[in-house]
């Protein structure tokens, strides 16, 4: 009887061991089909769109370079206008490129250099360069008149260049003292030489040539204050010091 029951209770243990073994297998096969497949699973056109990706937008750059083809084009048959589109874009490089471009444009014509020079000193927002600085300070000493100084003396603050608007107030000073400007008084020329001097940026004005500068334009006008005082009257008599300012204002 006892071996009976022992025999009953191997092959109620051998039964539940297999139907334990039955449940893990299944469970096993089961948590298999909710794991991630082994790659990227895709839509109807994901492949499609892998095997070729939408090309970056090539409108912008196509515009950027028309408009800059234009404004050379343009340039080059002396349109001042494309300073101030060029200027508008925010691209100094571009603007530096339009100038440059109108500048060598006019390279041995002063009729066209002086246009060029009058339209970035009168121009908003407009800034020169020392090249066309150079070339206005050129022009100017071949042919010093009075009207030409505070364009001169512009477009050399414009370039932000400190020792270029040291060479434009130099030249009209000589220009003054030699009696090429016999009708430029001293106290507009002071009047100038301080006015244009702001228009330097204040990175120029800080920096070496720029205190250099400041000295030189305290030179100039003791000089002219100096020439002033030296000025013969109509009578032949020089002007009394205290008395230059009141003669130069009659």
């Amino acid at each position: 009887m006892s071996a009976i029951l022992i025999i009953s209770v191997i092959l109620a243990f051998v039964a539940a061991s297999f139907a334990i073994l039955r449940t893990r297998r299944s469970r096993s096969n089961a948590d298999a089909e909710l794991l991630p497949p082994p790659y990227d699973v895709r839509g109807l056109f994901g492949d499609a769109d892998a095997a070729h990706p939408a090309p970056p937008d090539v409108d912008e750059d196509a515009a950027s370079e028309d408009f800059e083809k234009e404004l050379r084009e343009r340039a080059s048959r002396g349109d001042l206008e494309t300073l101030k589109e060029a200027r508008g874009s925010g691209r100094a490089g571009l603007y530096s490129l339009t100038l440059g471009i109108l500048l060598e444009r006019s390279e041995g014509d002063a009729v066209a250099l002086r246009a060029l020079a009058d339209f970035v000193a009168g121009g908003e927002d407009l800034r020169s360069t020392p090249a066309l600085a150079a070339a206005a300070l050129e022009d100017f000493e071949r042919e010093p008149v009075r009207a030409r100084v505070p364009v001169t003396l512009r477009v050399a603050a414009l370039s932000d260049d400190a020792e270029a608007f040291e060479a434009a107030m130099t030249a009209a000073l000589r220009a003054r003292l030699e009696g090429r400007l016999a009708d430029s008084g001293a106290d507009e020329l002071r009047a100038l030489f301080d006015a244009e001097y702001w228009l330097l940026s204040s990175e120029a004005r800080r920096s070496g040539a720029g205190f250099q500068l400041k000295r030189k334009l305290a030179q100039v006008r003791r000089s002219l204050a100096d020439f002033e005082r030296r000025r013969p009257t109509p009578s032949g008599e020089p002007v009394p010091a205290g008395d230059a300012g009141q003669k130069e204002r009659q």
